[in-house]
């Protein structure tokens, strides 16, 4: 399955402006069958989106990277489209929390010969054949690659310093006044370091729970970030995992959430680099490669990423579910 690969570059408006003139036609598609996808599911999909977008994330969000913020509203204007259906898009963490549903992988490794990290991003099977990367530079002259679908700014990724974010969906405190995850996500992605940028997430409110996973040369972070707390999670000295329970606190996850995790235990002495990564990541007996009634019938491995802190490469897969490769995706 080919991958949707668009560029931008400038600030957050222009940059919002670039991309929506060149997903418009994918943005439609995204909104409409975000609407049937919750529509199925009965919830009233217009009156959760003017929910989502009438929240005080927003201010939040304003306050901590208004340049994102910019970004989102360049970008539907350029589509033109209404506000609130493209900050819906941006805003599924958000949405799973108000009605359930989540999955993903993330893997990193830091042994002497190799630093990398990676993730498959697991989402409902309306985004079948929207998966699309974001290749933008902002002004300071930092490269970021976003793996992501129309109207999200960025599920995970890597910027060109080496740091690599990749996260999971936790079922924690909520506070709809706090950071939607997508800024959380591409925030981090902007900043120059792995500190920088686990210091960014630690100073927000964030809206729902996440564990975030962020990597560069020299550090390793993991963090489950919630409304009423951010904990510091331990990592493993040469390879850590997590899936979609939390670590630091009671929480019962779903069956397929421990037995990924499993899986990336059971694998750990072969995690040795980017590849072993991308293999473990393309497991579907183990079930860390998730296919439609697996774990859901409805919920699928809709992209994976990979990145290597050391070399600087980044590789992208649309799609791992339905046996798509990884592909080298390079900064601009």
């Amino acid at each position: 399955m080919a991958l949707n690969l668009v560029t931008a570059s400038g600030s957050g408006a222009e940059r919002g402006a670039q991309l929506g003139e060149q997903l418009s036609d994918l943005l439609e598609t995204a909104w409409n069958r975000w609407v049937l996808h919750f529509s199925k599911n009965d919830v009233d999909a217009e009156d959760l989106a003017q929910r989502l977008t009438e929240v005080g994330g927003w201010e939040t969000a304003e306050r901590y990277c208004p340049d994102l913020v910019a970004e989102l509203e360049a970008m539907a204007e350029a589509a033109n489209m209404p506000w609130y259906q493209v900050a819906a898009l941006s805003m599924l963490d958000e949405s799973w929390a108000l009605t359930g549903g989540m999955g993903c992988t993330a893997i990193a490794i830091t042994r002497e010969s190799s630093r990398a990290a990676g993730q498959n991003m697991d989402l409902p099977d309306w985004t079948n054949g929207l998966q699309t990367v974001l290749r933008v530079k902002d002004k300071s002259g930092l490269g970021v690659i976003a793996a992501t679908y129309p109207g999200s700014l960025a599920t995970m990724g890597m910027n060109s310093n080496g740091v690599i974010v990749v996260v999971n969906a936790l079922d924690l405190a909520t506070n709809m006044t706090g950071m939607p995850v997508d800024f959380v996500t591409r925030g981090a992605l902007h900043q120059p370091t792995a500190a920088d940028a686990i210091a960014y997430i630690r100073e927000i409110p964030h809206a729902v729970g996440q564990n975030y996973t962020v990597l560069d040369s020299k550090d390793l972070f993991m963090v489950e970030a919630a409304a009423d707390r951010v904990i510091d999670v331990p990592t493993h000295a040469e390879a850590s995992g997590h899936t979609n329970h939390a670590f630091t606190r009671e929480y019962t996850g779903s069956e397929g959430s421990y037995a990924r995790m499993a899986a990336v235990e059971d694998n750990r002495e072969r995690l040795n680099t980017a590849e072993d990564i991308k293999n473990l990541l393309l497991d579907k007996d183990s079930g860390v490669c998730i296919t439609l009634g697996r774990w859901r019938e409805d919920m699928y491995s809709f992209m994976g990423l990979v990145g290597d802190s050391g070399t600087k490469q980044a590789w992208v897969n649309a799609a791992p579910a339905y046996g798509g490769d990884f592909e080298e995706v390079e900064f601009i």
